[in-house]
């Protein structure tokens, strides 16, 4: 059974928490938060309010199939990113598109009727940004997709960016996770989340051209059930980054030939296993050294055998040893003493 709400009935119980509201910029930038418990499951709600745009991020457990529907007057014109289970969308149920794990697309929305749909017993996150008409009209002429998205929208034709969803790239990951866990307070957050959303709106354009230009896209499709392969091989690797597994026993794990599992992985996420596996090492160990934890123990935790094979392959991603990584955890707190983490995204 679906669980249906208006988007004015999601609205009236979200229950907004003012301990958890923080006006900066000198009352330009409103950021928020909202939880909703109910008998279809948990939703959290982020909301960050910049001049440039409008960041949205959403967290959904599922107990029941949930259908949000919204009748757009107004309108918008929506970045989306959908970051693990499929959720679908359209104007009905007949048309409705989906918008896999790790995907992504730019949409506008205008004087129509539409719906999102979420699977029962399924978690959801997204990141949406609405941009301003004012900070897209700097965009005219750029790109021809983008051109023809805005003459969309300015005749009142609902339109994406691109047929199809893209997959994220490593490079749009390593922004979104800017985003999400913005240190900086005041109006340098302000000015670091716009930069940060014009990076990645950069990023969705230059790809949107080039698979336009090569036909990338379609290639030869994987099936849901190679997607969900592929997505349980990259948890797993998240999961496990103290005992990787080479590529044949992580493909016998995850319920698919190693084949399937190195182009999927490659085209879902525009890196190898390998590659893949190393930037979540590196990134670890980084976060570890700067907490203060120990050479020796940061090896083991990211699955080295030993402590000199992990400071050369420190040193070669990061240019920098492993133990001059940790004194800039002193030098930082020395330098920015001020600097308030406690509006930080987690």
């Amino acid at each position: 059974m679906k669980f249906t709400l208006s988007a004015e009935n999601l609205q009236e119980v979200l229950s907004y928490m003012d301990s958890d509201a923080d006006i900066i910029s000198s009352g330009a930038t409103l950021e928020t938060k909202a939880h909703i418990s109910n008998s279809f499951g948990e939703v959290d709600f982020r909301e960050i309010q910049l001049e440039i745009a409008h960041i949205l991020i959403g967290e959904y457990q599922l107990n029941q199939g949930l259908i949000v529907h919204n009748t757009l007057y107004d309108g918008f014109i929506e970045m989306h990113f959908n970051f693990n289970n499929s959720i679908w969308m359209g104007e009905s149920l007949a048309s409705k598109i989906p918008i896999h794990g790790m995907q992504h697309n730019v949409f506008s929305f205008i004087d129509m009727k539409g719906f999102v749909d979420f699977t029962e017993g399924q978690a959801f996150k997204t990141l949406d940004i609405h941009l301003s008409l004012d900070y897209l009209q700097k965009w005219i002429g750029q790109s021809p997709l983008l051109d023809q998205l805005l003459k969309n929208y300015e005749q009142q034709v609902p339109s994406m960016l691109y047929p199809q969803s893209m997959y994220i790239t490593p490079a749009m990951q390593d922004v979104i996770s800017q985003i999400i866990n913005c240190p900086f307070s005041g109006f340098t957050r302000k000015i670091y989340l716009e930069s940060k959303v014009q990076e990645l709106f950069s990023l969705q354009i230059e790809l949107s051209d080039v698979v336009a230009s090569q036909g990338l896209y379609p290639t030869k499709e994987l099936s849901r059930k190679d997607v969900d392969h592929i997505h349980h091989a990259k948890k797993y690797i998240e999961e496990n980054l103290d005992n990787p597994k080479n590529i044949e026993d992580l493909a016998r794990i995850c319920g698919t030939n190693q084949q399937k599992l190195k182009y999927g992985f490659k085209k879902m996420f525009g890196t190898t296993i390998f590659g893949y596996l190393q930037k979540c090492r590196m990134f670890h160990a980084r976060d570890l050294l700067l907490q203060g934890v120990s050479v020796a123990d940061v090896s083991f935790m990211v699955g080295y055998a030993n402590h000199s094979s992990f400071s050369y392959a420190f040193r070669e991603y990061y240019g920098c040893s492993p133990i001059k990584t940790q004194g800039m955890k002193q030098y930082n707190e020395k330098r920015n003493p001020a600097i308030d983490l406690s509006s930080t995204l987690n």
